[in-house]
């Protein structure tokens, strides 16, 4: 009898063990999710699934500015500069072009001409069964030798669009997955939804053999970046041609 208990015990947790690790992997996510210090990466923010039954048409990514943006340090707000712990972000993101999946694509520009965020779509679709690979490159981001960062991770705010309709008649059942911070924009997504502030992710590690951290800093801190409210609300929407295509306006 306790054997039978123990057993159906296990079953039980590999059970929802393996529910757990399905839904981990069902979110949209950046592969790979790190990169060090000093080294360029080929990356992909992945589509995992589509809206329920409904395939995914298109993609919008919101990358941190680093000016807008909100920083906590060890889990505390900090009220100074990205460029406390980064030398050059703002200019290592590039744009890929590439139409596998998608036949249209371009990128999205800060005033400098630094890439913050990038959108694909039209032609062919990603079944809502299917992956579908986004790429962009990361360069070599470098930390300030003076700063006490060890880890910063980026918050990228996604939208898999499977529907175009306006912003006011989104649907997370069947127009839209948002894989966004839930930062105040119009694309949080609805609280309580399956993927509520459940971003993606790309992490910056410090190369701690060419760049060790500073003795007075102990362990290092771990730095957060989100995009504001403000970006997002601007940079979310698709333009082609100068005409905003989604959300319908």
């Amino acid at each position: 009898m306790l054997l039978k208990t123990v057993t159906q015990s296990l079953f039980a947790l590999i059970v929802l063990s393996g529910i757990i690790f399905q839904n981990a992997l069902a979110h949209t996510v950046i592969e790979p999710p790190q990169v060090t210090e000093g080294k360029s990466s080929n990356n992909h923010v992945v589509i995992t699934h589509g809206c329920g039954d409904e395939a995914v048409i298109g993609q919008s990514v919101v990358i941190p500015d680093g000016n807008s943006s909100t920083i906590v340090a060890n889990g505390a707000p900090y009220a100074g500069s990205l460029s406390d712990f980064l030398q050059n972000w703002g200019n290592v993101i590039t744009f890929v072009q590439d139409r596998s999946v998608f036949s249209e694509q371009d990128r999205k520009v800060d005033a400098n001409g630094n890439t913050i965020g990038f959108w694909f779509g039209g032609g062919r679709t990603v079944a809502s069964y299917a992956r579908g690979h986004i790429p962009f490159v990361s360069g070599a981001i470098l930390f300030v030798p003076e700063s006490c960062a060890k880890v910063v991770r980026f918050t990228f705010a996604v939208a898999d669009i499977c529907k175009i309709t306006s912003i006011n008649n989104m649907s997370e059942e069947n127009s839209v997955n948002f894989w966004t911070p839930a930062v105040g924009s119009k694309y949080d997504g609805t609280p309580g939804g399956h993927a509520y502030d459940f971003p993606a992710f790309f992490t910056v590690n410090r190369d701690l053999e060419t760049n060790p951290l500073p003795e007075s800093c102990g362990a290092g801190q771990q730095i957060t970046v989100k995009p504001s409210a403000a970006q997002v609300d601007r940079d979310m929407p698709i333009i082609l041609n100068g005409t905003q295509v989604w959300p319908q306006p």
